[in-house]
């Protein structure tokens, strides 16, 4: 006896981590509507190593925005062929409205769900909205922090497949905290200051709590600064990858960062954190969602922000609590 074909939908999103981050609850909601389909992210290449792990996807196709003509053809007819019953727009640019040219014969229903600039609403917030009043499954409307927020908690999976991403493969023994830099190519004016970062780390180190600094490798400069001047902190800037950062994430007892993509992995991924925003009107709107709580600073200049000051912000999210929220 064959099993019956499955309605194919398909899901198109590309953009930065943030916008990445913030698709995966778009994604989840997609996902509980339609368990029964076969469903295929069309993205870019860029976190493809990162999103395969994902359980709310079947598959993953990565030339959602090709280069070269030649390749633009075989993905068109490779869409036509797979005929799909459904396809969500995340992104709502104009290569994902070429695409939708494609289907405009076909029987295909195209959802656009993507957030729209100049909104009132936390794109969380205004895409979960839009997706319910599609659905019929929820609300059409949410408050501020009133929708699902990303999940990231399914690395969970590859944790008990791979040793890399416990902590331990990075030297952390005990309890720690990640500090999150912006990197070199954010303006100096948007960043805390390098000496900043080593107070919070010794900081910390006297509380028992173990610091690693994490980030790309343009937020090595930091991470070399203090891992020098503060004996004790871990340095792993450049070193780890997408899915590795989550599963710290998921033992950590804190995360603390400039408003960085990364920020939103993280706390996605169930850390408690402490945001740090500088110029920009309100945090709120654009600020990192997860389960624990985040704690957003706003400082003009936020080399005005202390050591002292996020230590305290920290320990009233509860970063210091016996274990780790997302553990």
């Amino acid at each position: 006896m064959t099993e019956p074909q499955r309605d194919i939908t398909y899901i198109l999103h590309w953009g930065d981590l943030t916008a990445t981050v913030r698709m995966l609850a778009a994604a989840k909601a997609i996902r509980d509507a339609y368990r029964r389909d076969r469903i295929i992210l069309l993205t870019t290449p860029d976190y493809e190593s990162f999103l395969k792990h994902c359980p709310w996807f079947n598959a993953i196709e990565i030339d959602a925005v090709p280069d070269t003509r030649p390749m633009s053809g075989l993905r068109d007819k490779r869409l036509k062929l797979a005929k799909p019953t459904r396809i969500f727009d995340l992104v709502g640019s104009s290569d994902s409205r070429k695409i939708k040219g494609i289907f405009r014969f076909s029987r295909t229903k195209w959802h656009e769900v993507a957030p729209r600039n100049g909104d009132t609403q936390h794109p969380v917030d205004a895409v979960a909205g839009e997706l319910n009043g599609l659905l019929g499954s929820g609300p059409s409307f949410f408050p501020l922090g009133g929708a699902p927020a990303p999940d990231a908690s399914w690395v969970d999976y590859l944790a008990k497949q791979s040793r890399m991403l416990d902590p331990e493969y990075f030297g952390l023994n005990g309890p720690f905290a990640l500090l999150a830099p912006a990197g070199d190519s954010v303006k100096p004016a948007l960043r805390w200051p390098k000496e900043k970062w080593a107070a919070l780390a010794h900081e910390l180190l006297q509380l028992g709590i173990t610091p690693a600094l994490i980030g790309g490798p343009d937020t090595r400069d930091v991470g070399r600064h203090v891992s020098q001047v503060v004996p004790g902190a871990r340095d792993i800037t450049g070193k780890a990858k997408l899915a590795q950062l989550a599963g710290l994430a998921r033992r950590t007892r804190f995360v603390f960062s400039e408003d960085t993509p990364l920020l939103h992995l993280l706390t996605a991924s169930g850390a408690p954190a402490l945001a740090l925003y500088g110029n920009v009107e309100d945090p709120a709107l654009i600020a990192p969602r997860g389960p624990s709580p985040v704690i957003l600073m706003h400082a003009t200049t936020l080399a005005q922000v202390t050591s002292d000051e996020a230590i305290a912000a920290m320990r009233f999210a509860g970063g210091f609590a016996d274990a780790p929220a997302a553990a």
